[in-house]
């Protein structure tokens, strides 16, 4: 780990946190939670300030200081506070990405121009950079991976969540030393994994879904995941929830629930704010059928079953059960479940 080149370079050490934080994501907001209770722990006189696309939402849901991501575009150039931010990215001891899958252009090249455009401007102010806890890729077309290599090229240490991202590094060119094979920081919010629970003897089984939008995903999926959970909502003791772990997730599960017989008999929740709270939350079911990656890692957190929806490669690389998104159908739902 980074911390104890850090810590010898500094004892107090201001640290610039950046990353896709305040966005609405829960996932993201329990990456960064994990990594500043792992950080607390190894540095505890460190002064942290987060880069984020909501600072406000940052501080409450944190309780720590945190200014605007830099702009990539007109709009965001003429917004008040980014030169704060890159006052504060001149000012700092190192640059820390600690997690998430930022580099990829599978929905779009933005994400790698918005995370180059930091790690760049961190690497012109002469700032070592530390990169934990991420998926790499998929990267496709010429000009993508060629600024990727440039960008990843000039930071001191990657740490990624899973071997497809070693082995993406391993193509892009960036040289082994830099890389460490380790885990999503969301892991750090607990000390040890809880085994596996059995289904609670309350009566019932309750299932939590999480469901996301998504470039590639056709309505096809829609319909046959509706026709599996009318399927699972017909067998006698089983009740379905939904939690909304990423912005816009409620607009896929209304789409679902208008191709069903038994919507109306499902119910909605909303995640606390706590990192630890969510977890907690969590605990209270008994399967978690999920298509957001940080849905499946609190289900394992929580230490309860979990299916995951491998709409991408980072989903698929974490979880234990997984269906393809793209030939996906009510039966093999179901076999899973039998």
């Amino acid at each position: 780990m980074p911390f104890s080149k850090i810590r010898n370079d500094k004892a107090a050490p201001n640290l610039i946190l950046v990353g896709n934080f305040g966005a609405g994501n829960v996932g993201d907001e329990l990456i960064l939670a994990g990594f500043l209770k792992k950080l607390r722990k190894e540095l505890p006189r460190a002064k942290v300030c987060v880069l984020a696309g909501n600072p406000q939402l940052v501080r409450r849901f944190h309780g720590i200081d945190s200014l605007p991501l830099l702009p990539c575009g007109l709009r965001s150039f003429l917004k008040r506070g980014w030169w704060r931010s890159l006052r504060k990215i001149r000012e700092a001891d190192a640059v820390i990405f600690p997690g998430g899958g930022l580099f990829t252009n599978e929905e779009s090249f933005r994400a790698i121009l918005i995370w180059g455009l930091h790690l760049l401007i961190a690497r012109y102010f002469w700032k070592p950079v530390y990169l934990l806890g991420q998926s790499i890729g998929p990267i496709t077309g010429n000009y993508a991976r060629k600024f990727t290599r440039f960008c990843l090229k000039k930071i001191e240490w990657i740490g990624v969540r899973d071997q497809a991202s070693a082995s993406e590094l391993k193509r892009l060119g960036i040289p082994a030393k830099k890389v460490k094979l380790g885990r999503d920081t969301s892991f750090w919010l607990v000390n040890r994994i809880p085994k596996t629970q059995e289904i609670k003897k309350r009566g019932h089984m309750k299932i939590l879904v999480s469901v996301r939008s998504f470039p590639k995903i056709e309505e096809k999926f829609f319909a046959e995941f509706a026709k599996a959970l009318d399927k699972i909502s017909e067998r006698i003791h089983t009740r379905i929830f939904f939690a909304e772990f990423g912005k816009d997730d409620a607009v896929v599960w209304k789409k679902i629930c208008r191709r069903t017989k038994n919507s109306k008999v499902w119910k909605t929740i909303e995640l606390p704010e706590s990192a630890n709270e969510v977890i907690r939350e969590v605990q209270k079911f008994d399967l978690v059928i999920g298509m957001r990656l940080h849905s499946l890692i609190i289900a394992k957190l929580a230490g309860i079953p979990a299916i995951g929806f491998a709409y991408s490669r980072k989903v698929k690389e974490f979880a234990e059960k997984s269906l393809e998104v793209e030939n996906f159908s009510a039966e093999k739902l179901m076999k899973l479940l039998s």
